[in-house]
């Protein structure tokens, strides 16, 4: 097993996202000592150095002594599901440990129409490497945390940017539509906790020597977020509310999921039933909330570049402010589900 998880790592870097993305990790992560800084497979150093009876006691004591759930959902016998996972499971040593409660709902900042937008670069990382192309990924500092109301307005303004599972949005229609990536997405990753908060960040894969533009058009189009109801387009606002209701439903329709979702809302101290409300607390987010966690969460930023070619890159710290946004068009023709029922 040991030389099987030594050759995955040494061919971390034979794809260029796991290479931007574990650069970038160490880069955000990194100068504030959060343990987001790492990947799960682990240093070679580390792998070589575990022994047998390590491993043992970190089961023991990590494993069969920490917080679990059980989820059970499907077409069965409630009584005999409870009875046939305690006969299982139910000797297990106690578990310790407890979950940091989750913030309380609280009112949402809304920021109406008015002043500029404005981005904060306060870090430009770069790393040489052998890759045809380059990868660019931005951090935010979000703060996100799970179980956080603010989520919902920041998963909007992600649809909004990128989409939400399906790809579109800002980023999309106008990287793509230029040519300028291969992909281009955008995702809110929060922490489990306020002590260990995570990022929202927005990523892209192109040619190395188009990464300029790439890096101006990312910023710009999630600055956007903090534009006027002309900027960020109200029908492009309430279509996005609805792309992602529905996308949610269809990633949650099979046993399997909800009981993925369940479990691991009521692990995280959000309670089992907490995704069901997603629906809902999506339909009630408002554009001012969305420009309201955009000005407050989506300005500070470290953007990563990894690059055979760094010595191209022109990006450098500073703050860049936004007075207006060139019309992005989310309507181009023949596209499926812009087409009118």
């Amino acid at each position: 097993m040991k030389k099987r998880i030594l050759a995955a790592i040494a061919g971390q870097d034979a794809d260029w996202t796991s290479q931007a993305f574990r650069f970038f990790k160490q880069k955000y992560f990194g100068p504030i000592n959060s343990p987001y800084q790492f990947v799960g497979i682990g240093t070679s150093d580390n792998v070589k150095a575990f022994t047998r009876e390590q491993l043992q006691q970190w089961y023991k004591d990590k494993v069969l002594t920490g917080r679990r759930v059980i989820s059970i959902y499907g077409d069965i016998e409630l009584e005999k599901a409870r009875s046939l996972a305690e006969s299982k499971l139910g000797k297990l040593p106690e578990a310790r440990g407890k979950v940091t409660p989750p913030p309380q709902d609280a009112p949402i900042a809304a920021a109406p129409e008015g002043g500029t937008a404005q981005v904060v670069i306060e870090r430009i990382e770069t790393l040489k490497t052998e890759q045809p192309l380059a990868g660019v990924v931005i951090g935010y500092q979000s703060n996100s945390i799970i179980g956080d109301p603010a989520n919902f307005p920041i998963a909007v303004g992600d649809t909004m940017s990128s989409g939400f599972g399906y790809p579109t949005g800002y980023l999309h229609e106008t990287l793509r539509g230029r040519g300028l990536v291969y992909v281009v997405h955008a995702v809110n990753q929060p922490g489990v906790n306020q002590k260990l908060p995570g990022t929202f960040l927005a990523y892209a894969g192109c040619d190395p020597s188009k990464v300029n533009e790439v890096v101006d058009l990312m910023l710009e189009n999630i600055a956007r977020l903090q534009g006027t109801a002309e900027d960020m387009d109200p029908g492009w606002f309430e279509r996005s509310k609805q792309l992602a209701v529905t996308t949610d439903a269809m990633d949650n329709e099979t046993p399997a999921e909800q009981a993925t979702t369940a479990a691991l809302d009521e692990l995280y101290g959000m309670g089992y039933a907490y995704h069901d409300q997603f629906g809902k607390r999506i339909n009630a987010v408002s554009i001012d909330q969305v420009r309201g966690v955009a000005k407050q969460r989506l300005v500070k930023c470290v953007v990563t570049v990894s690059t055979p070619a760094p010595e191209l890159l022109t990006a450098k710290p500073e703050t860049r402010t936004y007075r207006k946004f060139d019309p992005v068009d989310l309507t181009p023709k023949g596209v499926t589900h812009d087409a009118q029922q």
